[in-house]
């Protein structure tokens, strides 16, 4: 396959149309040039090359191929100086994932500085439950996620921001006390209803949602007890809330999370200090 030596000594050669002359700009011998140029035509299957006494003139074959490995090479100089940006600047794109919920309490106490510290920074936002943001970082769709509860993984680094506390919700005026409100995908849910049921406390009626934000909402408004993170019920308390008599709890882990490449970039190293609480 051609690789970007090759194309080098392929423009050289065109550009000073003489062997000797264009193996003593490279610091090559001319017989490695020679086998170089002839393993390029081997590859393309087209003579590149009139040769005469005088030197090496280009053919129409040679002279495409020319106009195009300028271009090519050009642009895989514009990667190399980008990739090398990307790495010694505080620039460029993060793509961060979080569960909508988390965003909210978590993103404005440190996105707004660090956006008005680093001018030449943008965000690529995800949304979505933590463990599809784990696995999207894992897969590298992502540079880096806040992720509740991180399944461990030998190529993610892991590291703790908060504690939270996943329980059963109402508000002080609470006119549907029969009602839960929740959400069954999340796996705290899971664990905490088999909870309940052990402490012998039940529900008449359940409403599922998607959405922690519309479950908090509703269990301001009175409409049942809610399963939600403390740190979500706050945000959305406008009177008093406080768990139910009994109720059993959850602790979770709230966590930054990313590879080991992303915090050698300068970027990485940027956004990871900037993650305090």
């Amino acid at each position: 396959m051609i690789n970007q030596t090759d194309l080098k000594y392929f423009i050289e050669l065109a550009s000073s149309q003489h062997v000797s002359k264009a193996a003593e700009r490279l610091g090559v011998s001319q017989p490695a040039l020679s086998h170089c140029m002839k393993r390029i035509e081997s590859e393309v299957g087209l003579s590149l090359f009139l040769r005469s006494k005088k030197g090496v003139t280009l053919t129409a074959a040679g002279q495409r191929l020319y106009e195009s490995a300028q271009t090519l090479l050009q642009n895989w100089q514009n990667v190399v100086i980008a990739a090398k940006s990307e790495m010694q600047e505080i620039s460029g794109v993060i793509r961060l994932g979080c569960h909508t919920a988390v965003a909210q309490y978590t993103l404005p106490h440190f996105l707004p500085s660090f956006l008005n510290k680093h001018p030449s920074i943008t965000f690529r936002l995800q949304h979505g439950l933590s463990r599809h943001i784990n696995e999207a970082i894992i897969s590298g769709q992502l540079d880096a996620g806040l992720v509740v509860n991180p399944t461990p993984h030998p190529d993610l680094v892991i590291k703790e921001i908060l504690k939270d506390r996943v329980s059963f919700w109402q508000a002080e005026r609470n006119s549907n006390p029969d009602v839960l409100i929740y959400d069954p995908s999340l796996l705290q849910s899971q664990s905490l209803l088999k909870k309940l049921s052990l402490k012998k406390i039940h529900f008449k009626r359940k409403i599922e949602s998607s959405s922690l934000e519309v479950i908090a909402q509703l269990v301001v408004a009175g409409g049942g007890c809610g399963l939600l993170p403390e740190r979500v019920m706050q945000a959305f308390a406008t009177s008093p809330v406080s768990t139910i008599a009994n109720a059993p709890s959850f602790q979770d882990r709230i966590c930054l999370v990313f590879k080991p490449e992303f915090r050698k970039t300068k970027k990485g190293q940027a956004f990871i200090e900037s993650v305090r609480f």
